[in-house]
């Protein structure tokens, strides 16, 4: 799967768990605690939809909201996950 089709489909994932974001109008560098109001129970639900999404598992160690400091991180994480 190649970088912007990955992009997409995390934004989309996005886009389900806080439907007040534009994801088409999200800053992929902005921090998504202060920017945009994730918190430790949103990271949860976006990790557990990237996990459905793109068929693929985070360990609980990688559950943590500080690991994922923008968007541009989540996306390195499921990169990782799927190639």
């Amino acid at each position: 799967m190649d970088k912007d089709t990955l992009t997409k489909k995390v934004l989309e994932v996005f886009s389900d768990i806080l439907p007040d974001i534009d994801a088409g109008k999200l800053d992929m560098t902005a921090e998504l605690t202060t920017e945009y109001g994730v918190n430790s129970v949103s990271i949860i639900q976006f990790i557990v939809g990237l996990e459905q999404a793109f068929n693929i598992e985070f360990d609980d160690s990688e559950l943590a909201l500080g690991l994922y400091y923008d968007m541009n991180d989540v996306v390195k994480a499921v990169a990782a996950k799927v190639s």
